[in-house]
């Protein structure tokens, strides 16, 4: 008998045709999740080790891929960390807002406890941004610079949640902020790396520290500023 020819499969544009579909065969990722799937593996990696120590190499053999695709998804080792890092600036951006139906005197507290939870859930990658990895990142730099802003006028409590507004652009107060700001991370980073202080006791400090931007900010936040250092001073008048 003779057999009878299979169904010729439709050519292509370009006149090649389809594979013929494999049984049990796994199904091809698309370019977004094959991409999410290796920063997942390199944020894993990153939490472990610290941003220092993330290569491709490594998230390849995490992600069980090659250190191509890697390559072929974000460019270079620098391009990697970058990735990391803006993740993980953004997952603090996202935490440290206190919501805007909470009083606005309780809302600086709130959002110290929720950018010490953010830090200290990703430790090592903070430790390492601190210290000055991607010094020279201009995205990641400028991804910081805007995250440092808004804790500023959330500690402040100059805005609310939902507000994306700048610092203002006052050459004191943006100079004092950040000088206020620093002191914030490496009195958290000291706390991260071991420091003796208690966690209760390095969120009092931070919002007794913020007494620093008193002189340069507006009503109602100067009085809502000094309220919160003189509440956590651990003095009187």
């Amino acid at each position: 008998m003779p057999r009878t020819p299979s169904p010729a499969r439709a050519p292509h544009h370009d006149g090649t045709a389809d594979a013929a579909p494999r049984t049990g065969s796994r199904r091809r990722r698309e370019p977004a999740d094959r991409r999410r799937e290796l920063l997942d593996a390199a944020a894993q990696h990153a939490d472990e080790h610290g941003l220092d120590a993330l290569t491709p190499a490594g998230v390849a053999a995490r992600a069980g891929a090659s250190k191509a695709l890697v390559f072929h998804y974000f460019g270079s080792t620098a391009g990697l960390r970058r990735a990391v890092a803006l993740e993980a600036v953004a997952q603090l951006e996202a935490a440290a807002v206190a919501p805007d139906d909470r009083p606005r005197p309780e809302r600086p507290a709130l959002a110290v406890t929720a950018f010490l939870d953010a830090v200290e859930a990703r430790r090592l990658v903070w430790q390492d941004l601190w210290r000055g990895a991607l010094a020279d990142d201009e995205a990641t730099q400028a991804a910081l610079a805007r995250a440092r802003d808004h804790l500023v006028l959330r500690l402040t409590s100059t805005v609310s949640a939902t507000d994306d507004d700048a610092l203002p652009a006052a050459p004191r107060l943006r100079l004092i902020a950040a000088g206020w700001v620093a002191l914030v991370e490496n009195v958290t980073a000291a706390w991260l790396a071991g420091s003796e202080l208690s966690r209760a006791e390095v969120e009092r400090l931070v919002l007794a520290s913020a007494v620093v931007l008193v002189p340069e900010l507006p009503e109602p936040a100067r009085s809502a500023v000094l309220a919160t250092a003189r509440a956590n001073s651990g003095t009187s008048g």
